[in-house]
Formats: C-alpha cells, sequence, structure tokens
C-alpha cells in the first residue's frame, strides 16, 4: 500500500510533507514530482509536491497584471447547477461569457494604445518641447519627417500595444506546452488525442474524461483573441489617422476597416463553435492572417500620409473607438446577466427589498439634483448596496452560495480592475508629459508646460477609481470586524468555553507530570491560583476561540464585497453619464490622489505578494484565493494565468495507475488545494484502472465550503457521491477559513476541535488556534490517516446481504 500526501496553497517542500529524511524522485520533474521516504508503518508513503506549478518561484506574482484576465475566465465557471440542464441556454450562455472575455481583450488593447498612442505620440510628439525631454526624442522625432506626420508618430507609437500583443502571444503559447500537453492516462491510445470540444461545453463537468485535455480548445481560443486584438490595433491605427489627415487614400483606410470589422465577426464565430471538425480552428487561423494583413495595410496608410499642422486637443476618431469598445463592454454584460437571469429566480422578499432599493436610491438621486451637494451621489451609492446586500440575503436559498449573479459580478469586476488602472494610468502619463486640461475652459490659464487634452467625460470618473473602492472594502471590514467583535464578547464565547469545560470534564488532564501543574483556559478562576490563572486570562482565550470560529465564515461574505464595489462602480457610470451636471470639476488633489491610487495600486500588490513569497506562512494566505481562480482550465480567457490542474490532476491519475499496475493500493491524505486535485483526479472513472483501490483522508478541504459556493455546477453533492473511492474521511476545524465540512454521502466529516485541548502545563504558551495550518501537527490527523490504512489493508468493506 502506498500513501500519497497532496499538499495546499504555497507551494510545500517535499521534505515539510515527509520529514527530514532521505527522499527518492518517483515520479514527475522538478517543477511537480512525486517524492518517496523510506517506508514507515508497513507502507510506502510518498509526496505529490505541485508548488512549483504555481508559486514556488517569486516570478509568479507577475501574473497579478492578468488577473482582469484571470477574473473573465474564472466568471464563466461560477453559472448555477441548473444551467447544465437548459442545453440552448447553456450555449447561449457560453457565447456570452467567451464575448465578453473578448471585449475585455478588445479592452486592454485599447488602452494600451489609447495611452502611447494619443499622449505620447500625438499629442507630445507634435512639440519639440514635449519631446525633448524624453526618451522619444532619441527615435528621430525631433526630425521634420516624423514629427510633422502625425500619420507616422501614431505608427511609432503603436509598436507599444504591438509589443505588448507579442508579450501575451509568447506567453500563451510557452504555457500551452508546459501545462495543457500533458494528457491524461488510458489504456492504449487516446480515443480523442485533441478533443474539440473544450472542458466549457461538456455537460458531465469533472466527470468527462477530456475535462482535462484542452489544447485544442484553448490553442483555438488563443489564436480567436490573437487575431481580434491585431484587428483591433490596426482598426485603431487606419481610424485616428484617417480621422487626424482626412485627405489621401482613404480607400486603403476604409479597407482596413472593413478587414478588422470582418476579423471581429469572424472571431465571434470561432468563440462560440464547439464541433469535432476542424474549420473553427481554420476559421481562427484565417482571421489571424486577415488580422495582420490589416494590420499591415493601415501601417502603409499611417506612414504615407502627409504632414499635417499641428492642432490642440485629444487624437481624432478616438472618441468614437472608446464609445464603440465600451458600448460592446456594457452589451456582452448585459447578455451575460440576461442568460444567467435566465435560470434563476428571486424570492418576493428579495424582489421587494431591490425595489424599495431603486426607490431610495431614485430619491437620493433627485436630492443631490435638488440641493446640489455633491455628498448626496456618494449617499445613493452607499443606499444602493446596502439595499442590495440585504436583498440579497433575502432571495439567498442557503448562506452556501454565491448570493446573486456570480457570472455577472466576476466578469463586471474583471472589466472593472482593468478599467480602474488603465484610466489611472492613462492620466498619470498624460500629467507626466504636460499639463492636463479636461476642457476648453481650462485653456483660459496660460500652462507653464506643453498642454495634454484629455477627453472632459473622465475628469468626474477620475476621484472615484480607487476611492470608492477603497471605501466599500473598509465599510465591509469594519462590518466583519463588528461580526468579530460580537462573536467574541457575545454568548458564543461561553458556548465555546462551556464546550471546552466540558471536553476536560469528560477526559483526562495531559501527560507529562503531575496534576498540579496543569492549567486550564476554561475552568472557574475561583478553583485557582488567581496569580498563575486569573480571569481575564481565561476570557481572552475563550474569545479568541470564538473568533477566530466567525472568521473562519468571512470568506462567504466576499460575494457582498465583490457585488457592492460592481454594483457601485455601474451605478456612478450610469448616473454620471444620465445627468449632465456631474462633468463639473472635481478638486486637482482629489483627482491626483484617485488616479496615483489607482495605477500604482497593481505595482504595490506585485511588491507586497514578492515581499511575502519567502515566508510560506503568509505565501499559504496569499495563495488560497489565487489557487482558487488559476484551477480552472483556460476555457473562457485563454489569456489568462495557465491551469495547473492540467498537468496536476492527470499526472496524478497516472501515478494511481501506475501503482495500481504494480499490484498496489492507494491511500490519498490531501490538504486544501490538494484535495480538490483529489476530488477532481477521483472523479474520472475513465481515466482509472477498473479495478483499482482508492480511498480518501482529507483536511481542510474547501470542496464544498468554497467550490461548492463559487461552482456549484461542478462541486455538488451529486457529483461528490460519485466519486468511486473505498473510503473517504474528512476532518476540518470551525477555525479553518478556508476548509470545513463535505456534507456528501459518500464521504464521513470528522469534525476535530481547534485547538486540540484547552489544558497546558504551568510556565508554558497557551493552546494556539491552528486553523488552516494547523492540521499537520494534529494527532487526531494522523490517527485517522492510520484507521484509514488499516482499513484499506483488511480489504473492501463487507457488502450488505440482500
Amino acid at each position: 500500500m502506498t500513501e500519497i500526501r497532496l499538499h495546499g496553497v504555497g507551494g510545500t517542500s517535499p521534505q515539510g510533507m515527509l520529514g527530514d529524511v532521505p527522499l527518492q524522485q518517483v515520479g514527475g520533474d522538478a517543477i511537480a514530482g512525486f517524492y518517496r521516504r523510506p517506508d514507515a508503518e508497513g507502507r510506502h508513503i510518498e509526496a505529490y509536491s505541485w508548488g512549483g506549478l504555481t508559486s514556488r518561484s517569486g516570478t509568479r506574482v507577475l501574473w497579478l497584471l492578468l488577473l482582469p484576465f484571470l477574473l473573465a475566465n474564472l466568471a464563466g465557471w461560477m453559472f448555477p447547477p441548473q444551467m447544465l440542464r437548459r442545453p440552448r441556454v447553456f450555449a447561449a450562455y457560453r457565447a456570452a461569457i467567451r464575448w465578453a472575455a473578448l471585449a475585455v481583450t478588445l479592452n486592454a488593447v485599447l488602452f494600451l494604445t489609447w495611452i502611447p498612442v494619443d499622449y505620447l505620440g500625438y499629442q507630445c510628439g507634435g512639440r519639440a518641447e514635449c519631446v525633448k525631454p524624453w526618451p522619444l526624442y532619441g527615435f528621430g522625432l525631433q526630425f521634420g519627417f516624423v514629427a510633422d506626420h502625425p500619420g507616422r508618430r501614431v505608427l511609432i507609437a503603436a509598436a507599444v500595444p504591438l509589443l505588448a500583443i507579442a508579450i501575451m502571444l509568447v506567453l500563451s503559447r510557452r504555457t500551452l506546452g508546459r501545462y495543457e500537453t500533458v494528457r491524461p492516462p488510458a489504456r492504449g491510445p487516446l480515443p480523442s488525442p485533441d478533443p474539440a470540444r473544450s472542458a466549457a461545453a461538456l455537460t458531465a463537468g469533472l466527470a468527462h474524461p477530456d475535462f482535462w485535455n484542452g489544447r485544442r480548445a484553448t490553442s483555438r481560443l488563443g489564436t480567436a483573441h490573437l487575431a481580434a486584438a491585431v484587428a483591433m490595433l490596426a482598426a485603431l491605427i487606419a481610424h485616428t489617422v484617417r480621422s487626424t489627415v482626412n485627405v489621401e487614400q482613404r480607400p486603403l483606410a476604409l479597407t482596413t476597416l472593413a478587414l478588422s470589422g470582418l476579423v471581429l465577426a469572424g472571431v465571434a464565430v470561432a468563440l462560440v463553435a464547439e464541433t469535432e471538425k476542424r474549420w473553427p480552428e481554420k476559421l481562427a487561423g484565417a482571421m489571424l492572417a486577415v488580422a495582420v494583413a490589416a494590420l499591415v495595410l493601415s501601417a502603409v496608410f499611417a506612414w504615407t500620409q502627409p504632414a499635417v499642422a499641428f492642432t490642440e486637443g485629444e487624437l481624432p476618431g478616438m472618441g468614437q473607438a472608446v464609445n464603440l469598445t465600451n458600448l460592446a463592454v456594457a452589451g456582452t454584460l448585459a447578455l451575460v446577466l440576461v442568460t444567467v437571469l435566465a435560470v434563476t429566480a428571486v424570492t418576493a422578499s428579495g424582489w421587494l427589498l431591490t425595489a424599495a432599493t431603486v426607490g431610495a436610491t431614485l430619491l437620493a438621486l433627485w436630492l443631490t439634483d435638488m440641493t446640489e451637494l455633491p455628498g448626496m451621489r456618494m449617499a445613493a451609492v452607499l443606499v444602493l448596496i446596502v439595499g442590495l446586500a440585504l436583498a440579497g440575503q433575502a432571495a439567498r436559498r442557503g448562506y452556501d452560495r454565491f448570493r446573486w449573479a456570480a457570472p455577472f459580478v466576476v466578469m463586471a469586476l474583471a472589466a472593472g480592475v482593468l478599467n480602474v488602472f488603465m484610466l489611472g494610468s492613462l492620466i498619470r502619463v498624460a500629467d507626466s508629459v504636460g499639463a492636463i486640461h479636461y476642457s476648453e475652459t481650462d485653456y483660459l490659464i496660460p500652462p507653464q508646460e506643453p498642454v495634454i487634452a484629455v477627453f472632459q467625460v473622465i475628469r468626474p470618473f477620475a476621484p472615484y477609481l480607487a476611492l470608492l473602492p477603497g471605501a466599500i472594502a473598509l465599510v465591509f471590514l469594519l462590518w466583519q470586524g463588528v461580526l468579530l467583535w460580537r462573536a467574541a464578547s457575545g454568548p458564543a464565547t461561553e458556548r465555546t468555553r462551556q464546550a471546552y469545560l466540558a471536553q476536560e470534564q469528560a477526559g483526562a488532564p495531559p501527560a507529562g507530570g503531575p496534576v498540579e501543574w496543569v492549567a486550564s483556559t476554561v475552568s472557574d478562576p475561583a478553583v485557582r491560583d488567581p496569580a498563575v490563572h486569573d480571569w481575564l486570562r481565561v476570557r481572552s482565550w475563550a474569545q479568541t476561540v470564538a473568533a477566530w470560529r466567525r472568521l473562519a465564515q468571512a470568506p462567504l461574505d466576499i460575494d457582498l464585497l465583490l457585488t457592492g464595489i460592481v454594483v457601485a462602480g455601474v451605478f456612478l457610470v450610469g448616473s454620471m453619464q444620465l445627468d449632465e451636471s456631474a462633468t463639473g470639476g472635481a478638486p486637482p488633489w482629489l483627482i491626483g490622489l484617485g488616479t496615483t491610487l489607482a495605477a500604482a495600486l497593481p505595482l504595490f500588490l506585485i511588491v507586497l505578494l514578492r515581499s511575502g513569497w519567502s515566508d510560506l506562512t503568509k505565501r499559504k494566505v496569499i495563495g488560497v484565493l489565487w489557487d482558487v481562480g488559476t484551477f480552472w482550465p483556460r476555457s473562457y480567457h485563454p489569456f489568462a494565468p495557465p491551469s495547473y490542474a492540467e498537468r496536476a490532476v492527470p499526472e496524478l491519475q497516472r501515478r494511481i495507475w501506475w501503482l495500481h499496475d504494480n499490484d498496489g493500493r492507494v491511500l490519498l491524505t490531501a490538504h486544501s488545494q490538494g484535495s480538490v486535485l483529489a476530488v477532481a483526479a477521483l472523479a474520472q472513472p475513465d481515466r482509472r484502472s477498473p479495478d483499482d483501490r482508492v480511498s480518501l483522508v482529507t483536511f481542510g478541504a474547501p470542496v464544498h465550503k468554497l467550490y461548492n459556493w463559487g461552482f456549484p455546477a461542478y462541486f455538488n453533492q451529486d457529483m461528490l457521491n460519485r466519486l468511486r473511492v473505498e473510503r473517504w474521511v474528512n476532518l476540518y476545524y470551525l477555525t479553518d477559513y478556508v476548509g470545513g465540512s463535505i456534507g456528501a454521502a459518500s464521504c464521513q466529516d470528522v469534525e476535530i476541535p481547534d485547538p486540540p485541548t484547552s489544558t497546558f502545563r504551568y510556565g508554558e504558551p497557551v493552546p494556539r488556534v491552528g486553523s488552516h495550518t494547523g492540521y499537520w501537527e494534529d494527532p487526531a490527523l494522523w490517527k485517522a490517516v492510520g484507521q484509514a490504512a488499516a482499513l484499506l489493508a483488511a480489504g473492501p468493506p463487507e457488502q450488505p446481504q440482500g
């Protein structure tokens, strides 16, 4: 018998799982491999160390720059389970999600083109006093054959987005070869080496044998997004240059725009096609070729345009491009919301609260117009957030589910994160090269530096870019703090104390010395020496445990935070678009603060994460949400960070099969995210030997608590009950903020106390809370593992007679 241990997030080393003993690598490679220690307790003991796929390298924090694409891909997997029972609605949902993901890609290309082309190439590049202090001066912009030709300046600046697209191409192809090329095991040749249908189109979910075999589908989506990005760049160059010079070779520009439109239409078809035939791949490849041709035509058109006298203002034609892109993002998000609402219902009380919230919000807006108080708009936003939170509380069917339309919220969050960061960067870049002017009235004041014109519509949003999400997050944290305070000072503390007191009375004191040396954190202080064991110490320990138990429920409230940010953003954008008076100016210091925070936030997070990457404990906390996001295949957005499960799950299945063919039985001991990998590997009976015997022990498992909460269509009771396992024991703490009970009929849930005891020896620290990371040191875990191994060695369980 072989026990295979799987670690959770944070990239635990093989020595951390097996101890400081000689280890032998028996499978895999340096990135993800199987390591065996000397036999113990009558069985082989191995560890599958897959941390190299996620967090072992500190450079992985740079994947944070792809957070909008990660969220766009994650949103596609968060639909309700009844969607799978309605094929037509499910197909429409996939199309809406993939088009929305494409809109996020085009939105990124728009900003990557807008910032360098408009503010550096066109506005700054047309004036020597602006160009000279910048590195652009060294690229020939001081010469007349470039400086006097806006088309050529635009073309040179377009090298920035072209380089970004090239980097995305290299990253997607490199990760495709490192992750998606690992094929699942099978007897003989694979029936479909490259299945055309992506994992997103498989209604059987994780149980389908091709769920982790997505190389062909991911490659097709990547080619389609690449073609759309190139076509978008070509169209932006041709349209802005044509709007600027508007004299010669207009047919060439119109041809470029027509080819770009053709590419976007073909890409839209290639994204939603799910067929065994090869025409979607051929269509995506053909669209890429057409997009490259369009880019070449746009380059020729831009370079051959004549010199034009410089005029101050935004790059002509850019406003129309921005409006069309925003319309595409809003339209696809609306499609996502409609398809999700098509299969979900809201209770009557939820509708009443929602209607009351909308009414209160409209009243607050009316008061804003009547009183002309800018603070009333923020009050309307807060009223809307609180009302929708209450409505979500009333509308939910259970606390273990995302309250509102999860795909819409997460996809909108993807677009919002992208726009916040890029708008902040846009204003910071414009302010760095000159003096920002938002409207014609700004020109009444003579500038001390070159004037950089920025669209007036951006000005009212600028202060809210980072301050509004920050304010909502602060309110959320204060609310969670109140809940923790209530748990630590209310009845929960007394219930905790009584539970441990009953445990003390039922059990023996810890060994290792006379009973006089045993102290308690929960016993009545009157029976103890007050100098050693006073009432405050008793109270504080019970309060800490009660607070940890409440903190363990906090991740299930994250949907309220995300929904609040999205609803506030949508409401703010809509109200400002409808309210012409909202275009007034905010104080310059507030604009500077909001945009600086928005532009610097990603860099700040990268530095923060990189500084904590060397600490395993911090890395585990940091990696929880990140590893959840990168678990899923890239079936909705191909430029998302790669899915480590595309490689880890097949490798684990292949190892189980190998041990079976060598007369072995397997016991999987899985912690945290490792339990999700174990469940995914065991969910596919066709990818295992038909007669193998596998038992499973999970601890700190987020299988139900997080994955059923966020992905109910894939991690539900039906799927978990179909796992082919001999026995499944799940251990959990009430203080665990990640793991919890499973609740499936196939699983035996065992709640173990944390801390394991309330007693300690005088002179030593009081028992500490282990939470999510304390299982490895808990004797209860290894007792359960030993029992599971003994039962597996004894043979299969007896079947009931009759």
